[in-house]
């Protein structure tokens, strides 16, 4: 296993965030695939799957968010790093007393349970209108600004639950934001054959290029390694997340725009092509019009999250 450090010090904890959906075969094997990699811990968030996606990641390590109803990749991402804020707030706390507070004050934390799988609904006390496996008494709106939350974790990873073992390349992509050379870091991806014609990524390098005036190869990819205090920061200022295949673009456009630095790492991961077939054409349109949908909003200067 690669370590990036003592998670418990400042700035050195790496979390990821899995959307899934309906990703039973793969998903195990991609967050085992993470931990390998040096990833203290991993967050599936089950986007309204109908199979067995939640507890094959429960299985293989990972702290599963479930949502009853399919939202999209951003609003998983968004309450994938929602629960990575207040578990981390949560190990903060137990860790380090209050100014009010000696340690023998500190009230002592109830055992844990025995994991039953991954949750099925909504735990007692959570507030209304968010999603199952949120821990209760969630501050409003469902954030917290300490910034010692911002200071302890170091690093946020977003990954495709279909990566399967190649999920492990995601230390090249981590290493150089824990080193401190970018703010952001994307991988990129061998070609691969079969796969489409590309008509997605040339309109995303092309909406990223006349927005921003950077040249990218990889703009769609959903693997990436990002600094976990802008992250936060963006979110604060409540960044446009889009819900589907616009969000890698959408999030580069802002990164990009917020004054932060990126850079991509060719990495050999795989993942599931979808192919030159009626279905795999049907997605990519699909693909296509989110790209397009979350350029325009940022030429119109469309901030509001969908």
């Amino acid at each position: 296993m690669i370590s990036y450090g003592d998670p418990c010090r400042p700035g050195f904890g790496v979390v990821a965030i899995v959307p899934a959906l309906d990703e039973q075969i793969a998903v195990g094997a991609t967050v085992a695939a993470l931990l390998r990699a040096g990833v203290k811990s991993v967050v599936v968030v089950d986007d309204g799957s109908t199979d067995s996606t939640g507890r094959a990641a429960a299985d293989a390590g990972a702290v599963v968010v479930r949502r009853e109803q399919t939202g999209g990749k951003g609003a998983a991402i968004a309450d994938g790093l929602t629960l990575a804020r207040v578990r981390t707030l949560e190990r903060i706390r137990d860790r380090v007393p209050s100014a009010s507070q000696s340690p023998a004050q500190l009230p002592a934390r109830a055992p844990a349970e025995p994991s039953a799988g991954p949750p099925v609904g909504p735990p007692a006390g959570l507030p209304a209108g968010l999603p199952a496996g949120l821990p209760a008494g969630l501050p409003a709106r469902a954030r917290d600004r300490d910034p010692r939350v911002q200071a302890d974790l170091g690093c946020v990873v977003f990954a495709d639950a279909d990566l399967g073992d190649s999920a492990e390349e995601i230390s090249k992509v981590i290493a150089p934001v824990a080193a401190g050379l970018a703010d952001m870091a994307i991988a990129g991806f061998p070609a691969a054959p079969g796969s489409g014609f590309g008509l997605a990524v040339g309109l995303a390098r092309a909406g990223v290029r006349c927005l921003c005036g950077v040249n990218l190869a990889w703009p769609l990819s959903g693997q990436r390694a990002l600094r976990a205090d802008k992250v936060f920061t963006m979110m604060d200022a409540g960044a446009r997340m889009e819900r589907g295949f616009g969000f890698e673009v959408g999030l580069t456009v802002d990164w990009l725009r917020a004054g932060y630095s990126l850079i991509e790492v060719p990495t050999l991961m795989t993942h599931r092509a979808t192919g030159r077939t009626i279905a795999g054409f049907a997605h990519r349109g699909r693909q296509f019009a989110a790209v397009a949908r979350a350029l325009a909003m940022r030429v119109w200067g469309v901030n509001s999250t969908p």
